[in-house]
């Protein structure tokens, strides 16, 4: 399903589906976990033992307004087709939901990557997409973008195509750290996937949901934390990342999650007796 709506207390999330496709070989992707691990999760695993990614973003309709977090691979001239087959579904998805463009008054990014951050932008010169929202992005995953610009085409195309036209916009805001965006919505910094990623906490009444970005891109880094993916830019903060979002869970029993590319849009964790933490998708 493209779209898929859940209620936290007085917060309606809905997941959209951006695309998913076959893409590199699960174990390149994954390259320090066990091959019977990766093969546990069947719904990750494409043709020819290729990663079969989804790719997400999600509308958060709070009491003081309309978020979307992340917006996906992107339209025409994306740098995200450079490796992923097809352009972005988020403005269908987005309509499918009843939301448009101009009812976005928040766009947050988790960080910098070109599933994340492709569908910014639209038109050609770009223009931001949504054009009443301000962009909240972490100030260390600004820096990393402007950096990496300097060493491979691939990046100077994501800086200049996608960050650029944002920043000469004025609609950036960069933050330095946690950030409440509303009473029930905060931004927390979860570095490692990038110096700047950041997940979203979403907590009203008794009801808590955690969208988590990148930090787990593989049901079995709930498992095993330490484990990288192979897009983790500090593999060692990452997995301390990990560990803190599973501290939070442990914590808080009963706690949604909702990843970016895992096979169902929405799940729990369940911790079992040895003390593993095992990715428990919610019925369809």
């Amino acid at each position: 399903m493209r779209v898929v709506r859940r209620a936290v207390g007085d917060v309606e999330v809905i997941a959209l589906l951006d695309g998913e496709a076959d893409v590199e070989p699960i174990t390149e992707a994954f390259p320090e976990t066990p091959r019977d691990e990766l093969l546990r999760e069947p719904g990750v695993l494409g043709a020819g033992d290729r990663w079969h990614l989804f790719v997400r973003a999600w509308v958060l309709l709070h009491p003081e307004g309309v978020a979307l977090v992340d917006t996906g691979v992107g339209g025409p001239g994306s740098p995200a087709l450079e490796w992923f087959p097809h352009t972005g579904g988020l403005p269908d998805a987005l309509r499918e939901a009843g939301t448009s463009p101009d009812q976005i008054d928040t766009v947050i990014l988790t960080h910098v990557h070109s599933d994340h951050v492709g569908g910014t932008v639209t038109g050609d010169p770009p223009v931001p997409a949504f054009p009443r929202a301000r962009y909240l992005i972490q100030r260390a995953d600004v820096d990393f973008a402007r950096e990496l610009a300097d060493t491979a085409e691939d990046d100077r195309a994501l800086w200049e195509r996608l960050l650029q036209p944002l920043l000469a916009a004025g609609v950036v805001q960069e933050l330095d750290g946690d950030h409440r965006l509303a009473g029930t919505i905060e931004l927390h910094h979860a570095p490692g996937h990038t110096p700047g990623h950041q997940m979203v906490r979403v907590a009203s009444r008794s009801d808590r949901l955690v969208i988590t970005g990148d930090l787990v891109n593989h049901a079995s880094q709930f498992a095993h934390p330490d484990l990288p993916s192979n897009s983790d830019a500090v593999p060692v903060l990452a997995a301390r990342s990990r560990r803190e979002l599973l501290a939070g869970l442990l914590s808080h029993p009963g706690t949604t999650i909702a990843p970016t590319h895992l096979d169902a849009p929405f799940g729990r964790i369940a911790f079992e007796p040895r003390g593993l933490a095992r990715w428990r998708p919610d019925p369809a």
